[in-house]
């Protein structure tokens, strides 16, 4: 029956691109915690800001609607990166810095503009500490020797 299912599923396996791509291993160290954080954490982030802000979507602002389908890009941008690193396609890497400049952006837009129980005097530097991460994980993937193959 395992022989009857394997061969239903090999047609539905990905093409791994180029023989240089296709030896090369999955992720690890910081790049797998990277794909952790763009795979995971990032929708997480996003599930948790959602639920909060349904009530707001339904009473008719639609600044908090388009900044909420902004993190929704930004959320399916980062999976989508995070799936092309861990299966070693070329273009992760494009869409993960995509991505980190996303966050970075709606890191600025959810501290000044969508506050929410942030205390005023913590919107910088928490806006700050978040473009600063993600600033830190572009420069990552810029130096890193592993991340570029």
């Amino acid at each position: 029956m395992s022989i009857g299912l394997m061969s239903i599923l090999r047609p539905l396996e990905l093409d791994p691109g180029s023989p240089k791509l296709a030896r090369a291993a999955r992720p690890t160290g910081w790049l797998l915690v990277l794909c952790f954080l763009l795979c995971v954490w990032e929708p997480l982030s996003l599930a948790l800001s959602a639920s909060s802000s349904i009530d707001a979507i339904t009473l008719g602002q639609p600044g908090r609607a388009a900044f909420l389908a902004f993190r929704i890009l930004v959320a399916g941008v980062g999976v989508a990166a995070g799936i092309a690193i861990w299966n070693c396609r070329a273009h992760g890497l494009t869409l993960a810095k995509t991505t980190l400049g996303l966050s970075a952006a709606s890191a600025i837009i959810r501290y000044t503009w969508f506050p929410g129980n942030a205390p005023p005097d913590l919107r910088l530097p928490l806006a700050s500490l978040l473009v600063g991460i993600n600033a830190a994980w572009y420069a990552y993937l810029i130096r890193s020797r592993k991340a570029q193959g």
